[in-house]
């Protein structure tokens, strides 16, 4: 479990990001486990979204509970036990004063690392920090319990990637947020965080944004990456050094992309290709 979770953990390096297709189901599990061969090896990890998953239920992100999320954590970490790859789970919040009994768990079925957030649940965007994220010293507390939490299940070295969601809050100006971001990173990271993921949201973070994050945390930086013909590439985020790269739910998005296209082609009598 801790070898792993060291694993995990190396592979962070600033502007040698490691990069990670989140999946949401068994499906897009073995599609992205089926990347990797005897000759190549192109995914180091595999991690979840639970913006995915509960869409797979039918359900909105904020009402994905926690047993929903553990069901999936169980269902799929036998499998990646099996490739012998690391595994991070997206833990949300980690579903308020549960969040030592969830991690507990998520350890126990295989989980190596994981995402922390510190948007407090139900709460709007167009409230102020206060009303919308958990105040800083609460979270660092909390952080603190997750880790403790995965050190007594058996693994000391999980990899914690603690996110903020400061960019998300309308409202504020780019420099509050900014400010705000930065402080509650640092001591996200003084709390024993690995990276500090900072959620850009549909606005996604700007370049420079992102140089400002990397150089004030130290590379220590998670990033969600953007979606369309104008977004960087990976190979030029990590140019602006981050440490990690993630795509939450957008491989879910390009998969009923791709499930509407073909229905249409067949409805309007054209052929299915792949």
């Amino acid at each position: 479990m801790s070898k792993l979770a060291q694993v995990l953990a190396a592979l962070h390096k600033p502007s040698q990001p490691l990069i990670l297709p989140n999946i949401y189901d068994l499906p897009s599990l073995y599609a992205i486990l089926s990347l990797n061969t005897s000759t190549s090896q192109p995914v180091k990890a595999i991690a979840t979204a639970s913006w995915g998953i509960a869409a797979t239920l039918g359900i909105a992100d904020e009402d994905l509970t926690a047993e929903q999320n553990i069901a999936f954590i169980e269902r799929i970490a036998a499998t990646v036990k099996e490739a012998g790859l690391p595994l991070s789970a997206d833990l949300q919040d980690g579903y308020g004063e549960r969040i030592g009994e969830i991690v507990t768990k998520a350890v126990r079925l295989g989980v190596h690392g994981g995402n922390i957030e510190d948007a407090l649940p139900g709460r709007g965007r167009d409230q102020s920090i206060e009303g919308a994220l958990y105040p800083v010293d609460e979270q660092v507390e909390r952080l603190k319990t997750a880790l403790k939490a995965a050190a007594d299940a058996g693994c000391p070295d999980f990899v914690l990637n603690a996110r903020t969601d400061v960019f998300l809050l309308e409202g504020l100006s780019d420099d509050v947020k900014m400010r705000e971001a930065v402080r509650r990173g640092k001591a996200y990271l003084a709390a024993g965080a690995t990276t500090v993921f900072v959620w850009g949201g549909a606005r996604g973070l700007r370049d420079e944004e992102v140089k400002t994050l990397a150089r004030e945390f130290e590379g220590r930086l998670a990033v969600k990456l953007s979606m369309g013909q104008e977004a960087l590439s990976t190979t030029q985020v990590a140019d602006l050094g981050v440490a990690r790269i993630s795509v939450g739910p957008s491989l879910y998005r390009v998969a009923m992309h791709a499930i509407k296209k073909s229905a249409m082609d067949i409805l309007q009598g054209d052929r299915l290709v792949l």
